[in-house]
């Protein structure tokens, strides 16, 4: 190639065909430095010795050549000099190799290749004459080196697997490169090549790269015996967050090769963490009896009772700390570690929906104020509710004689709802919040009765207690005969005991289901409750009922907003399940439209909630784009023929 010079600026020209040798010699001497003229006639006198007969000038040529491009890549910011002076000689170095007898120099000539493959090749000859070298320490010719390896090795890595799967082969077996067939490479080979490179990375702070090589071959598991105290973190903290980005089952592998670091380091707490990402109780239960310090494991103990996940302990395993574990896992402290807290915040003084509302900030609509509608009331009571949960007081409900009062200024389901905010103000204060809440289930009004139903089952929410308040006070209005406290009880059982997976209170609401005399609401809640009671359990009962209650509703009811409680409740079950709810997504297809494309929709989503999977993110997305034209074919239809009648 030949250059014209002009204003610095270079342009190619194409050389006639006999001046092509002496053509490149005129472009890379022109702008060269002293030092670079040196260098280059330096590397060109070792290739004249390499094509000369005498072996003997073969190794210390190697040798120089070798040493100048170690110089030069150990930190590579640009194509090193070296390199670019001997791109031109690859091919001759090719030659040279090949008449090569000697098994040393025959190495270190295929090392030189190797490095010089990775600017010029790209026919994995890097990896190729990596495989025919001294297989002297990988990391020797430079980081570049090492990650343009990385991705042949990747490359033929995928290579095999598709020749594997075409030929349909049973054994793994040597396959050779596409490109040198006297070369034969095993999976094996690629593994040790990648073990190798792999604590490379790691030992110069490329965790994410050494990941990424495992991930790309499907070893990510070899990463724990490469991780060390100070590597630890960076590479678990790279996993987990290239979790949402990685299709099943390779997600839950991440989390799992991160839990099997974490328990090598002894970060028990971590390591639970990703088992309850998993959602696997078995191995919930392994991290945390494997725990053997007292004080973690109580740590671990109130981690599992904020996500409400219990089981009955193995006192033996656990030892002398048995009954206090316990406790902690019942959250029986919660509500006075809540009150505790608020104490020191100093943060226990009652607030009014005014606080919230800054009604004093609105003077141009103070006459608002003075209006007294039971809509408005019944907003006033949730914010009650809410703003003072668990603070055990309020300027509303506190008293009995204002409560009354109060309680009375709504209407119908707004006294059941008003009521129920006394479960919000006792919450998880079982002992004093039922002694609030008892007055009232004496009540002759019904919905207050059913609003004191309701508020023992928020009362119980999160908390376990040996007396079972709640099934005790519930149990008996499941089949009450009026509906409001009918449903009150269901919900309230629901609420209590949502995610404890209980049994018998699994299979008193399955009866409702079954009752034929039940309607549409009634049923609706029930199977809300039972979706609460399994939530992320997968229970195959809780599924087959709510399945079989939706094939024996008519098609009339199935179009009830009640029945959407159904599908819901079934989203419950598999909550964060993900792939497990396949075999339910078939099963709703039974169900006839509309139902079926909003339950279809509904439980997929539950199952990858809080996944952050970026497949059924984009799955959703374009269902959100999709234009339906069902309405407005309907409507033109009718307004043709609406003109035709007219006409």
């Amino acid at each position: 190639m030949v250059t014209e010079t002009k204003n610095t600026e270079t342009k190619p020209v194409e050389p006639k065909e006999g001046d092509k040798n002496k053509a490149k010699v005129i472009v890379e001497d022109e702008d060269l430095s002293d030092e670079d003229k040196q260098l280059k006639d330096e590397l060109l006198l070792c290739v004249q010795r390499l094509t000369e007969n005498d072996e003997k000038l073969y190794k210390p040529a190697l040798e120089i050549l070798r040493s100048k491009i170690k110089e030069s890549t150990s930190s590579m910011t640009s194509v090193p000099k070296p390199l670019k002076f001997l791109r031109n000689q690859y091919d001759t170095l090719k030659n040279v190799y090949e008449k090569i007898y000697d098994k040393t120099t025959k190495e270190f000539c295929a090392d030189i290749l190797s490095v010089l493959a990775m600017t010029i090749s790209d026919k994995r000859e890097c990896l190729k004459y990596r495989y025919l070298s001294s297989r002297e320490r990988v990391g020797e010719w430079g980081h570049e080196y090492v990650r343009h390896l990385t991705s042949e090795l990747t490359a033929e890595w995928n290579q095999m697997d598709e020749t594997v799967k075409t030929s349909e082969a049973v054994e793994s077996e040597d396959i050779e490169l596409t490109i040198e067939p006297q070369v034969k490479i095993s999976k094996d080979d690629l593994l040790k090549l990648a073990e190798e490179m792999v604590s490379f990375y790691m030992s110069h702070n490329a965790e994410a790269d050494a990941c990424d090589l495992l991930m790309e071959i499907e070893q990510i598991d070899l990463i724990s015996n490469h991780t060390e105290k100070d590597t630890y973190q960076r590479v678990c903290l790279y996993l987990l967050s290239c979790v949402p980005y990685v299709p099943e089952p390779e997600d839950s592998i991440l989390i799992r090769t991160a839990l099997k670091i974490y328990q090598k380091f002894s970060q028990d707490v971590l390591a639970l963490r990703c088992a309850i990402q998993l959602n696997d109780m078995d191995l919930i239960q392994s991290v945390f009896y494997t725990c053997t310090d007292s004080l973690i494991r109580k740590q671990l103990a109130f981690l599992l009772a904020r996500q409400q996940i219990y089981w009955e302990l193995d006192e033996a395993r656990v030892g002398q700390d048995a009954d206090e574990i316990k406790e902690i896992m019942n959250n029986s402290r919660l509500s006075q570690n809540f009150l505790n807290l608020a104490r020191e915040l100093d943060i226990m003084e009652p607030k009014v929906p005014e606080d919230i509302y800054k009604t004093h900030l609105e003077t141009s609509r103070s006459y608002q104020s003075q209006v007294d509608s039971a809509r408005q009331n019944l907003a006033a009571s949730f914010v009650n509710g809410f703003v003072n949960a668990a603070f055990g007081k309020d300027k509303l409900m506190s008293d009995d004689k204002e409560a009354n009062v109060w309680i009375h200024k709504n209407k119908e389901h707004g006294i059941m709802s008003t009521t129920a905010t006394l479960g919000l103000l006792s919450l998880w204060d079982v002992e004093n919040g039922l002694t609030q809440i008892d007055k009232y289930l004496y009540s002759d009004e019904d919905y207050v009765k059913a609003g004191a139903l309701l508020a023992c089952g928020i009362v119980n929410a999160g908390v376990q207690n040996e007396c079972d308040p709640a099934l005790a006070l519930l149990s008996d209005y499941v089949n009450h005969k009026n509906n409001s406290i009918r449903i009150a009880s269901i919900l309230g059982l629901g609420i209590a005991y949502a995610g404890k997976n209980r049994q018998d209170v699994v299979s008193l609401i399955s009866n409702i289901l079954s009752d034929s005399s039940s309607n549409m609401e009634v049923t609706g809640v029930a199977a809300l409750s039972l979706g609460l009671i399994g939530v992320g359990s997968a229970s195959d009962e809780i599924t087959s009922t709510l399945i079989q209650t939706l094939l024996e509703k008519s098609e009339q009811e199935l179009r009830e907003t009640f029945a959407k409680f159904i599908a819901l409740a079934i989203g419950l079950v598999y909550m964060g399940k993900g792939e497990q709810v396949d075999v339910i997504l078939e099963s709703l297809k039974a169900i006839p439209e509309p139902l079926q494309s909003f339950a279809t929709i509904l439980v997929d989503v539950c199952a990858y909630a809080g996944s952050g999977n970026v497949l059924k993110i984009q799955q959703l997305l374009s269902i959100c784009s999709e234009h339906i034209e069902v309405e407005t074919t309907t409507t033109s239809t009718t307004t043709t023929a609406t003109n035709s009648q007219s006409q």
